[in-house]
């Protein structure tokens, strides 16, 4: 039986970096010192380069990204179709009529399952992140399967997470509560505190990170007919930076 030399949980032989507090695993034992203190751009940059190596890591935020746009378009084509059709009975006049209840239900579900399936890719996201970062193969219908087993958790820290991001000064405690739930599969609670603890250590990085993340996602918005899919890119390069942040800081605090 293996354990981690720096905080004392059990590892397989396979493993390449703790799954509890990140070491790495493939360093010599003497060759194991205390981490050095990274800044914003280290994060990001590791979150780039692992991206580029792991491309199969792209493939939750892609997905989710192509499905919106696929729900985006068919919505409005229904309404344009309908406007289209009220139009021509009035003979060209220029009216634009309210949207027919049955329409407007369509439109809501398209929504709807648009809504949960963004909702559960963006956790399967951040569990192949995390495999990324900790050297496992990528399986997304396990991440998938991961997430449906977990989805009570997952839900009610959705909601916690919504009426906390209304504060806007604690949607940075969110994303890490996020991150923390699958790093170390624990409750909402456990999660929150830390979350907490953390940006006690590293507010000024977080903060970095998302002033860059949505400076990134206003400019790739520009972009004509590929923007989510650029937007989701970079969002999973955000994610395993903020990964990062709470490996770094679980590894300071097992020194």
């Amino acid at each position: 039986m293996l354990y981690c030399p720096r905080c004392g949980k059990e590892v397989n032989e396979e493993d390449t970096y703790c799954k509890n507090c990140g070491e790495d695993l493939r360093k010599p034992e003497g060759s194991r010192e205390a981490p050095a203190r990274v800044g914003a751009m280290d994060h990001l940059t590791l979150g780039f380069r692992l991206a580029m190596e792991k491309p199969m890591v792209f493939a939750p935020a892609l997905l989710g990204g192509i499905i919106s746009m696929l729900i985006s378009v068919t919505s409005r084509s229904l309404v344009g179709a309908y406007r289209l059709r009220f139009l021509h009975g009035l003979g060209g006049a220029p009216y634009y009529p309210t949207i027919s209840s049955s329409l407007f239900l369509l439109v809501g579900l398209f929504s709807l399952i648009s809504f949960i399936i963004m909702y559960i890719l963006n956790f399967v996201s951040i569990d192949m992140s995390r495999d990324a970062y900790l050297g496992k193969p990528l399986r997304m219908m396990g991440s998938v399967n991961y997430v449906m087993k977990r989805s009570t958790t997952f839900i009610i820290a959705s909601i916690i997470g919504a009426i906390m991001s209304i504060t806007i000064i604690l949607i940075p405690v969110v994303i890490i509560m996020f991150v923390i739930l699958v790093i170390d599969e624990t409750g909402v609670g456990d999660a929150i505190s830390k979350a907490f603890s953390v940006l006690t250590k590293d507010l000024s990085d977080v903060i970095v990170i998302l002033v860059i993340a949505i400076v990134g996602s206003l400019l790739l918005g520009m972009v004509p007919f590929i923007s989510k899919l650029l937007t989701a890119c970079l969002n999973v390069i955000i994610g395993l930076a903020f990964i990062d942040i709470y490996f770094q800081y679980k590894r300071q605090n097992y020194i």
